[in-house]
């Protein structure tokens, strides 16, 4: 059997630490006083017994071992909350000291053998979705062709266990999925036995509809392609994206009704689809399918049911009826509308000043890290996440558009010399809410600009492209690639992943945290349509900001009406010793 030759531990001369014991053992070796050394082995010895084994047989990982500390409090390991800050600084101090020796199979050891020949095969997508399933076949001598649901179940062991993964579940089957995505494009890998799925699937195929129902679906989204009627609301042809949204509203309906017990042969028309029991019938199929929530889905199919009804020419009081299952579901939407918890836990941590100022300089942490190593494999992908994420900070655009940034269009440089400046500029046509976009880029993000586009985005993609963020053939890069490296390099950093789409919530946040009155600012630098739109996200932080710079007048004039008491305040006689209000209190 083949195996890599990373897994016996080793890298070069020097031995790797694998484990906590490793580490702790690796510390008597250093030039360090005893008394310090005594403290970073007690850390590390208590970091065990709190999120490990207490044998010291962790694996070293630092990311995942203060990603577990993460989810205790001080009162759930026993100490104080400074016991437990000192804790964690020391625990981080010893693997800071470790650094470079500590042992790290996915990014510093790659795969050999007929794993790495397999791997070499598949897009970058596939690699990433197998690589923690190879490294673990490969450590076990195993090899693709003996691939077993065997070997699944140590994976799994493996992954609730010893790595500690947070949705260790959630990885297996994707894992297992990812695999047999690949035998099935070839004859000498076996399949495993797929992942029990978490829900029951309601979806009908398209091909099991009757005829007469999909011709007048399709007549339907052609004339959405076509809209040149000035009665409706907007004489624009709807985009590709939005109405490939209707055809799979109108699936949903279909689906949720044929579930529902609703015969196939009864939905022969668009007209029998959107009748007003039939919507209703539906969404509250979706309705207790999502736990009783009103899902964005359900909003959105109650809203376009009353555009397909018109089409449809419904009679009057149908219409009127999908008007009022629309308002219904609008109403129970709204009270629960806004920043989501796991949003709002995020803003929250820009209270601490120390992570505010990680986030704001992250591109230039990235952009230094790459500049380290200017030739190791993945810096120049690190200087296009940093660029990705300084765009994101200061024009806070949508993904799509971040993404969409095409050379000498979108972005582009105007002028000459020192008067020149460069630009972002988008049609309302690209834009989700239809609102043309303009920013003109400052001069520190100028500045990183012109570092990526000559030194990094060549590397990215040697051949000619007008991307800003080409894939290596010169395509646009794929949205989850970009979302996954942003998502992966601010966890790395932070300690926290962070979507595309949050950073346009920080940026609103930062702003709104020393401007508590600037909604107008943020509502247009957004974007919005409507400020009430700004207002719905984003009242709470400016409430709380506002409350906070109110507090601090508060304390000011406090301190200058003491000053002015002391100095009004006459010298008290040697033998009046009766209370006096002002010297006494004050």
């Amino acid at each position: 059997m083949n195996k890599n030759d990373h897994n016996n531990g080793n890298s070069g001369e020097q031995k790797s630490l694998l484990t906590l014991e490793h580490l702790r053992e690796y510390l008597l070796e250093c030039d360090l006083p005893a008394s310090e050394i005594a403290l970073l082995r007690s850390a590390i010895k208590r970091a065990d017994e709190l999120v490990g084994h207490g044998t010291l047989d962790l694996a070293a990982n630092q990311r995942v071992i203060f990603e577990r500390l993460e989810q205790l409090s001080p009162a759930m390991a026993g100490m104080s909350e400074q016991s437990f800050a000192n804790f964690k600084s020391r625990l981080r101090k010893a693997f800071r000291i470790a650094k470079g020796r500590l042992f790290n199979p996915r990014s510093r050891y790659p795969l050999t053998g007929n794993w790495g020949t397999l791997q070499a095969t598949l897009d970058t997508k596939m690699q990433r979705a197998t690589s923690r399933l190879f490294h673990f076949a490969a450590g076990l001598g195993v090899l693709p062709r003996h691939m077993s649901d065997a070997v699944i179940e140590r994976f799994e062991t493996h992954l609730r266990d010893e790595a500690m993964i947070g949705n260790w579940l959630g990885t297996l089957r994707g894992s297992i999925k990812a695999w047999n995505k690949v035998a099935a494009s070839r004859d000498d890998l076996p399949q495993l036995t797929p992942p029990q799925p978490t829900r029951t699937s309601y979806w009908i195929d398209q091909a099991e509809w009757p005829v007469t129902l999909l011709a007048e679906l399709d007549a339907f989204l052609i004339s959405l392609a076509s809209t040149t009627c000035f009665e409706s609301k907007s004489a624009k042809p709807l985009k590709p994206g939005t109405i490939q949204q209707y055809r799979y509203n109108v699936t949903i309906i279909v689906s949720a009704l044929a579930r529902t017990g609703t015969p196939l042969s009864e939905l022969t028309h668009l007209s029998n689809v959107v009748r007003p029991e039939h919507v209703d019938r539906s969404l509250r199929f979706l309705h207790e399918r999502a736990g009783g929530t009103i899902t964005p889905q359900m909003f959105q199919l109650a809203l376009r049911a009353r555009t397909i009804g018109r089409w449809c020419n419904l009679p009057n009081n149908e219409l009127v009826r999908l008007d009022t299952i629309f308002a219904s579901v609008r109403d129970q939407r709204e009270h629960r509308r806004g920043m989501t918890a796991k949003n709002r836990a995020l803003l929250d941590k820009l209270d601490d000043q120390r992570f505010a100022d990680q986030v704001q300089l992250l591109p230039f942490i990235l952009l230094e890290r790459a500049m380290k190593n200017p030739d190791r494999r993945g810096s120049a992908a690190l200087a296009r996440t940093a660029m990705a994420i300084e765009l994101l900070l200061v024009c806070s655009v949508r993904r799509a558009n971040l993404i969409g940034l095409e050379l000498g269009k979108s972005i582009r440089k105007i002028g000459h010399g020192k008067d020149a400046f460069w630009i972002i500029e988008h049609d309302g046509e690209d834009v989700k809410n239809n609102e043309d976009l303009r920013f003109r880029l400052p001069d520190q993000t100028v500045a990183l600009l012109e570092t990526y586009l000559h030194e990094w985005r060549p590397k990215l993609c040697p051949d000619p492209s007008p991307w800003l963020f080409p894939a290596a053939d010169g395509t646009c890069i794929d949205p989850k690639t970009m979302a996954y490296a942003i998502g992966a390099q601010s966890k790395r950093v932070l300690g926290v992943p962070i979507t595309p789409h949050q950073f346009r919530h920080i940026s609103a946040e930062l702003y709104l945290k020393d401007n508590p009155e600037g909604i107008f600012t943020v509502s247009q630098h957004l974007g919005h349509r409507d400020i009430n739109t700004t207002r719905h996200y984003y009242a709470r932080p400016k409430q709380r900001q506002a409350s906070r710079h109110f507090q601090e007048h508060i304390l000011r004039s406090r301190d200058t009406a003491r000053i002015r008491v002391r100095r009004r305040a006459k010298p008290r006689k040697a033998e009046d010793f009766s209370f006096n209000e002002v010297e006494d209190v004050l």
